[in-house]
């Protein structure tokens, strides 16, 4: 199956992620912020990077414009997961980071793992 880095400041978010995704067969790195998760994402080399906006230190918004800026990186897949709200200004910073994917807190895990899914196809 697919790597995948979660990250997420939440602890209890990334044990969900862990748990469903783990189930399903995929390997699963974690991060508690973009600093952590930049490092992480160099070591790994991850298929996909799961990932909330609104961490302390390094954000979410931070994390991706430093993900695109790295040759090394760039285009790794990304799939948001927030409770903020799919609006047009989010819909429009999606489209210019490369963001295929917005999953919403909460989701049940059929649907986490169906947009995972989409989201490695993409």
């Amino acid at each position: 199956m697919a790597r995948i880095l979660v990250v997420d400041d939440d602890i209890n978010n990334r044990l969900l992620l862990r748990l469903v995704l783990e189930h399903a067969g995929h390997e699963i790195m974690e991060a508690s912020d973009g600093g952590e998760a930049l490092a992480s994402a160099h070591a790994s080399k991850p298929d996909l990077i799961i990932m909330d906006l609104h961490m302390p230190r390094m954000g979410g918004i931070e994390f991706i414009k430093a993900l695109r800026a790295d040759a090394a990186l760039a285009n790794t897949r990304v799939a948001l997961y927030t409770a903020t709200l799919s609006d047009e200004s989010m819909r429009q910073f999606m489209e210019l980071a490369g963001i295929g994917c917005l999953i919403e807190k909460p989701s049940e895990p059929p649907e986490l793992l169906a947009a995972v899914e989409a989201a490695l196809r993409s």
